[in-house]
């Protein structure tokens, strides 16, 4: 496993911070959300403001940190020119902010009108990153990398097929006389595919990476790395294909689907516990909440379906597994970035460079984790006793993103200080 990245092709610091610090954003809009919704916003999983809040998620937090991630790692984990990466970044950016933003209101409002405009966005947005990945991996790379561009090829392939289900669930939705579609089976399909396959099969290509590098742990173990994720995906599209035509295939590629996410969260579990540095850090932390927090999930997909069950499985996917993990890795690939392009940027004069550890204290860091899983505990909760808790569990994810974002932004003014104080030109652009 390739431990030693390439920092020949690394792109400017401002096109993954563009991302990054856009991340607790639209989080505290999720949670803004449900503050001012309440209890309503956890009535059912299939309620306009829970479709709003959803995607307000899984498009401008989880979606935007795995863009931003995705150009930054491909050119230094496997020297891929992402073309056009700079100003095919900006526009993506720009995208994927106004097609989430139209989309929520499309739900929120219930105005079929703001789907068009949306769809035309997102649509963009994917397309122009499935388009600039796809021509950057069919370059030759180092063969240490073969596990994580595998699974990063096939997160992509899953991309394309969240994208594709959820624009023909967006044309339904809104226009039903037009398109007529099971709603309810494509939501299902379209939600496992974008957490099973494009979220769940991304962490673990970038796991293959980061854990043993950033963690100092030993490299994932050969069974892992091989034919795992491949595995994964074909279970993914057996369990598609078979769905209303062939029950017990659908459970039995479903239990084995959830069997090889849970062997992937056990083992880098066993990875962290092993780990060089006995001292955990904020970063192992959140590993180890999201770990945790998948294989809770996982287990909760053996009980009888009901719409609190699934909130809470949803809830625990989303807040607990998928953005844990971004807010771990962001608290690595951040501090590292700015001390990075500090270290290199200008004359290259290193003098007053502060240490990669003090760029985003320990102390902040820890606050926000705290804040961060006591928000886990509550929404979980609210989901089954959403009256009292819903609103105090959307007021401490409110704490925790905007605690996040105040981390992310000082490390972003630090670069910035220190680069004007060395008389260099600051490489971050402010984010609009």
């Amino acid at each position: 496993m390739q431990r030693i990245l390439s920092f020949d092709m690394n792109p400017p610091l401002a096109l993954p911070l563009r991302f990054f610090l856009t991340v607790p954003v639209f989080a505290a809009l999720a949670a803004g959300l449900l503050l001012w919704q309440g209890d309503a916003a956890l009535a059912t999983r299939w309620s306009p403001v829970t479709l709003a809040l959803t995607h307000l998620l899984t498009l401008g937090c989880l979606t935007m940190a795995m863009t931003g991630a995705l150009l930054q790692i491909l050119p230094v984990m496997a020297g891929i020119a992402v073309p056009g990466s700079v100003r095919a970044g900006h526009v993506m950016h720009g995208l994927l902010v106004a097609g989430t933003l139209l989309l929520a209101l499309a739900f929120l409002l219930q105005r079929p009108w703001l789907f068009a405009p949306a769809v035309a966005a997102l649509g963009a947005c994917f397309l122009l990153l499935l388009g600039a990945c796809t021509v950057g991996l069919w370059q030759q790379y180092p063969s240490g990398a073969d596990a994580s561009l595998t699974a990063i090829r096939l997160a992509l392939a899953a991309l394309a097929v969240t994208v594709t289900l959820g624009l023909l669930l967006a044309v339904s939705y809104a226009w039903p006389k037009v398109l007529a579609l099971p709603l309810l089976a494509l939501t299902d399909l379209h939600a496992t595919w974008g957490l099973l396959g494009w979220v769940g099969l991304l962490v673990i290509g970038v796991a293959f990476q980061v854990v043993p590098m950033f963690q100092v742990t030993e490299p994932y173990p050969r069974w892992l790395t091989g034919g795992y994720c491949t595995t994964l995906f074909l279970l993914l599209v057996a369990a598609s294909l078979s769905s209303g035509v062939a029950e017990p295939f659908r459970l039995a590629s479903l239990a084995l689907l959830g069997l090889g996410y849970g062997g992937f969260a056990l083992a880098t579990l066993w990875l962290l516990a092993h780990r060089k540095r006995p001292t955990a850090d904020v970063t192992t932390l959140f590993w180890r909440a999201a770990l945790a927090s998948l294989v809770a999930a996982l287990l909760a997909g053996v009980l009888p379906h009901d719409d609190r069950v699934d909130l809470a499985r949803g809830m625990l996917l989303i807040v607990g597994f998928a953005l844990a993990t971004i807010n771990g890795m962001l608290y690595k690939i951040v501090p590292f970035l700015t001390w990075y392009h500090l270290q290199h940027a200008g004359d290259g004069r290193k003098a007053g460079v502060p240490g990669i550890q003090s760029i985003i204290p320990a102390a902040h860091a820890r606050g926000q984790f705290l804040l961060h899983c006591a928000a886990l505990v509550l929404l979980l909760a609210a989901c089954f006793f959403p009256a009292p808790l819903t609103r105090p569990a959307a007021a401490l994810l409110c704490l925790s993103c905007g605690a996040l974002f105040v981390n992310l932004w000082r490390a972003t003014r630090l670069y910035a200080r220190l680069s004007r104080g060395a008389g260099r030109v600051p490489a971050v652009a402010p984010v609009h």
